[in-house]
């Protein structure tokens, strides 16, 4: 799914306001309650470095600016996916429960939307061929699970894990796809940007495939 330039857009007040509620704010303890990790510079200042599915960012502090792992400046949602992160973060444990973004405190209304965007698309791409699935999971670091047929943990950010179940249908009923979340993930981040974050690990994965589909054409 490409990134809608307005929405991308207006996350620029949201940005705004999630430095400014940093700034007042020791950056050891952000880094504590979020799993980022901080370093102080001998010369002033220091940097939060954060995973991001697998790829350390930078933050600079007392700047804020997101950088990523090649040192450039990031987009509005990865700026917003990653400060907001940090201000939300709150130290709750895991709850080691998976459920879908329908049973998260105001996530019905979003749930179809989301589906259409996340699982579906994936169901639709790799259709049943489970072992391509694998292959990208296995590229992007996912972890096998026990559901479904097939089902993979991913870490977006180092507090907010995510599953993608995948069941691979048959003659009665097509194949499908659903993204979960741990119970605990609306203790790090605004209903808006998991499920950007959902969105963001299956157009990866789809992304991943397409390249292993191009190489083997040639």
């Amino acid at each position: 799914m490409k990134t809608n330039p307005k929405w991308a857009e207006s996350l620029e007040p949201q940005i705004a306001k999630a430095r400014e509620e940093l700034r007042i704010r020791e950056p050891r303890a952000i880094a504590q309650f979020s799993g980022a990790f901080y370093r102080e510079h001998p010369s002033g200042g220091g940097e939060l470095s954060l995973r991001f599915f697998g790829r350390v960012y930078m933050i600079t502090w007392p700047q804020l600016a997101v950088q990523d792992p090649e040192g450039r400046n990031c987009s509005n949602p990865a700026q917003a996916s990653l400060l907001q992160y940090l201000v939300l973060a709150d130290d709750t444990p895991l709850a080691h429960q998976w459920v879908s973004l329908r049973e998260l405190p105001n996530g019905a209304f979003y749930e179809r939307a989301f589906q259409g965007y996340s699982g579906n698309v994936v169901s639709r791409t790799f259709k049943s061929d489970v072992q391509a699935l694998r292959e990208a999971v296995r590229k992007l670091g996912g972890e096998p699970l026990s559901v479904g047929d097939a089902s993979f943990r991913f870490w977006a950010l180092p507090k907010i894990p995510l599953a993608l179940v995948y069941w691979s249908g048959g003659e009665e009923f097509p194949a499908s796809a659903q993204v979960l979340f741990d119970a605990s993930a609306g203790h790090y981040h605004h209903l808006e940007m998991l499920a950007h974050l959902g969105s963001l690990l299956c157009d990866r994965l789809i992304e991943i495939h397409r390249g292993s589909e191009e190489e083997q054409s040639r």
